[in-house]
């Protein structure tokens, strides 16, 4: 059984699913996410891009879900069997 689940999201202006989760780290808490577009698009611009993105989607944070809307940082993207998937940390706390 998986921990969190693929969610109905959106990374600026392209469609796919998602979640983004909250993580201690010892400089206090992170947002991290991942992003599976429905479609390769211009994900791969987003990767270390001059402006950041937006998720919206479901955040996983303590025992809670909800659905937010925040900027992220997309770290990486990886082509999978599914689409491409992006790797991000939020820029700002949901």
């Amino acid at each position: 059984m998986s921990l969190y689940d693929l969610h109905d999201a959106q990374l600026d202006d392209m469609d796919g699913e998602g979640f983004a989760y909250s993580e201690k780290t010892v400089y206090g808490k992170a947002y991290k996410g991942v992003f599976f577009a429905e479609s390769a698009g211009d994900i791969e611009g987003l990767v270390d891009g001059e402006e950041d993105a937006t998720f919206t989607g479901i955040l996983y944070d303590r025992s809670r879900e909800r659905e937010k809307s925040f900027t992220v940082d997309v770290t990486n993207v990886i082509s999978t069997p599914t689409g491409e998937r992006a790797d991000f940390v939020a820029t700002e706390k949901p």
